[in-house]
């Protein structure tokens, strides 16, 4: 068997490789196109993006700008409303106190048993016209003490309300007022001529209030501080208010009357005259002076005072009076306490 060969024959043992090679290139340009494109279509979609935030960007500058604007046109508005707010309170302040002129000089009080009131101040007959005389006392103004409540500690006083004058509610529920509330109120000493602006005084709405604060210093005999006030038909009292539409003859708006054993008050009876024509103000104000004389209390020497002849324009319970109250119930009768303010 003869074998042939052939020194030139070469066998090309590359030929499978490069055709591989080729179709792995061809491959990565495909995947090399599909790269490219998906990162122009993100690079498109980024620019896209980017204008939407630029268009965003100006259109929030518009907006803080719109903003900013209407802040200061409202800062401006509530400028000129609280102007005009300062000048409808001064307004306001200046008609409450022309009122209040008014009814503290067309307003008085009167009570039954002291004679010195100025209701016979003006005589017609002027040939009959006799002076009068107001000592001073240097050492401070006086209350005048009267007689006191003798009962046990702890003891509620009842307090019966004959409605004769059919007043409403709420005219019951300010004498009420007068009588039980505890409130205390500050007003400066300038307002009720007790000293100068900048200082002030605590007065008291009710006898309560004023009853607590009395007893916060001890005394000889318990000062009432608990009552009870009710107006059922046939009721009774240890005090009894009477509001009638009587009109009183020599002119009081309250009368007080109180049935005593030594200096012991057994009964207190509190007459309010024309009690249909007042308000409730004015009805808690008279009160507030009776039901002191029921307590014990005479008159104050001071205008400003609540136990004044004349009702003062603040008509509240003052520390003057507190401490009357606790002289009077700790032995101090038929005297008078002075008050240091």
């Amino acid at each position: 068997m003869k074998i042939s060969s052939d020194k030139n024959e070469k066998l090309d043992v590359t030929t499978p490789f490069k055709s591989d090679r080729i179709k792995e290139l061809e491959q990565e340009k495909i995947i090399l196109k599909e790269v490219n494109d998906s990162i122009s279509s993100t690079i498109s979609e980024l620019g896209k993006s980017k204008q939407d935030l630029e268009k965003k960007l100006v259109d929030e500058s518009q907006k803080s700008k719109e903003l900013e604007q209407e802040k200061i046109i409202l800062k401006e508005m509530v400028h000129d409303g609280q102007q005009s707010e300062i000048k409808i309170h001064k307004k306001y302040y200046v008609s409450i106190s022309i009122i209040a002129v008014m009814v503290s000089l067309g307003f008085v009080g009167y009570t039954y048993y002291e004679n010195e009131i100025i209701t016979k101040a003006v005589a017609r007959d002027m040939s009959n016209y006799n002076s009068n005389y107001v000592l001073q006392n240097l050492q401070g103004e006086t209350v005048d003490t009267w007689v006191s409540w003798n009962v046990e500690n702890g003891r509620v006083l009842h307090v019966h309300v004959v409605n004769e004058a059919q007043v409403s509610q709420d005219m019951i529920n300010a004498m009420e007022d007068a009588i039980m509330s505890t409130q205390a109120v500050k007003i400066d000493d300038s307002k009720t001529g007790t000293g100068p602006q900048g200082t002030s005084s605590i007065y008291y709405v009710g006898w309560e209030g004023a009853a607590q604060q009395a007893s916060s210093k001890s005394t000889t005999l318990y000062i009432p501080q608990k009552f009870d006030v009710n107006g059922t038909p046939g009721g009774v009292g240890d005090i009894e208010i009477i509001l009638t539409s009587d009109v009183n003859p020599d002119g009081y708006s309250g009368y007080t009357k109180s049935i005593i054993d030594g200096n012991q008050i057994l009964k207190s009876k509190i007459t309010i005259f024309k009690a249909n024509k007042l308000d409730a103000g004015q009805l808690e104000a008279i009160m507030r002076h009776e039901f002191g004389h029921a307590l014990g209390l005479g008159h104050s020497t001071s205008p400003e005072d609540l136990m004044h002849p004349v009702l003062p324009q603040y008509p509240y319970i003052s520390a003057c009076d507190v401490d009357t109250l606790n002289g009077l119930y700790d032995g101090d009768k038929n005297s008078k306490v002075v008050c240091t303010k």
